[in-house]
């Protein structure tokens, strides 16, 4: 006679119907899935962190510089028709993602005025190192945010120059919109030295605009 003790506890295992296996299927590719995606997103960031991209890609540098120099046409910033003064022989193009790189400190005010990108170079006296001129050419998108550019930054009762749609001369340096754009022409040393080569650089700029 069994007793209490001699009595089986064992339970019989239930069967798996069809759609417990249908998910449990998914279940596994979705994670085979996922595991090869994490693969190939780290190999791919392995190979972009030992990539050094050429000087006119536009991409970062590994030297915090940006890596942004790169040639653009001569129309862009053409000769300055002046004896004596030479054209950038870099030009460096900035867009909002690097803006900061050169003007840190200005960057976000320009990008929220509208900044779409910055071209600068710097126009070098032939025979005097420390006569220079840089150009800061901003491509503001719209002709309204380079006017607006414009008047956030010109002085009350400045004079105005006849340079594209409207500009004027603080000092040495010429400021001018033209369309879209937004130029600062600013001579490197301080006084009137080369007012005048600033003014011409401006006025051939705005032509080509």
């Amino acid at each position: 006679m069994p007793t209490l003790f001699a009595r089986r506890y064992a339970r019989p295992v239930r069967a798996v119907s069809g759609t417990e296996k249908a998910v449990g299927g998914l279940i596994l590719v979705l994670v085979v899935g996922l595991i090869a995606t994490l693969v190939i997103h780290v190999a791919r960031d392995r190979e972009r962190l030992f990539d050094v991209p050429s000087p006119d890609s536009g991409e970062p540098g590994l030297d915090g510089s940006a890596g942004v120099a790169s040639l653009l046409p001569d129309s862009a910033l053409p000769d300055s028709g002046i004896p004596d003064w030479q054209p950038p022989r870099r030009v460096e193009r900035f867009t909002p993602g690097n803006l900061y790189v050169k003007i840190d400190g200005q960057a976000e005010a320009y990008l929220k005025l509208g900044c779409v990108g910055l071209t600068f170079g710097t126009y070098a006296h032939a025979t005097d190192a420390g006569r220079a001129i840089d150009v800061y050419w901003y491509d503001m998108g719209t002709q309204q945010n380079a006017l607006r550019a414009y008047q956030a930054e010109a002085p009350r009762d400045v004079p105005p120059v006849s340079v594209g749609d409207g500009g004027y001369q603080a000092g040495s340096a010429v400021f001018f919109r033209k369309g879209a754009n937004y130029v600062q022409v600013m001579p490197t040393q301080p006084g009137d030295a080369d007012a005048e080569v600033a003014r011409k650089i401006a006025e051939r700029l705005a032509a080509g605009i």
